[in-house]
């Protein structure tokens, strides 16, 4: 009976061992369906058919009307290495969804670090979320009247544990 257990012990402790061996590779990130690392064609599988930025910005793609579960973004922006895949993600919302999204990150990820920027014609409020796995910026940008909600992903490279 002794024998039996340990067996079983040893059993699942290898395939547990077996499965953090596998499992290692690409890491999922913030948004669901992308994952960082991804190449530019499973990218646009998620993001839909995407242009290249520019030829100074090599690796830099945009994407236009893309729906974030179901809120339309007008523009996402994205950073691919021909190497290491997906590196960044840039949405743009419209600033009558940004209560919504920000609420959708606290619930999901706790209260942000924020801060406030004021010069002359240009007002930026920040929230940051450091959620071990991503880096996720919200800005809302208030320049002259135009009123920005720009959201950006990163992978994190700061574990918030280590500190």
């Amino acid at each position: 009976m002794r024998g039996l257990r340990w067996g079983q012990n040893l059993l699942i402790g290898a395939v547990m061992a077996l499965l953090l061996l596998c499992g290692g590779g690409i890491s999922e990130a913030c948004v669901e369906g992308l994952a960082w690392g991804m190449p530019l064609e499973q990218v646009e599988i998620h993001l839909g058919k995407s242009q290249l930025l520019n030829q100074q910005q090599s690796g830099r793609y945009v994407a236009r009307e893309v729906l974030l579960d179901r809120l339309p973004v007008s523009t996402a922006t994205f950073d691919i290495d021909p190497e290491q895949g997906l590196k960044t993600l840039a949405y743009e919302f419209a600033i009558d969804d940004m209560s919504e999204v920000l609420a959708g990150l606290r619930a999901r990820h706790g209260p942000p670090l924020s801060t406030s920027l004021e010069e002359r014609s240009l007002n930026e409020q920040i929230w940051v979320w450091n959620t071990g796995e991503d880096l996720i910026t919200a800005v809302k940008q208030d320049d002259g009247g135009q009123q920005k909600f720009l959201m950006s992903y990163r992978p994190s490279r700061l574990r918030p544990g280590m500190l």
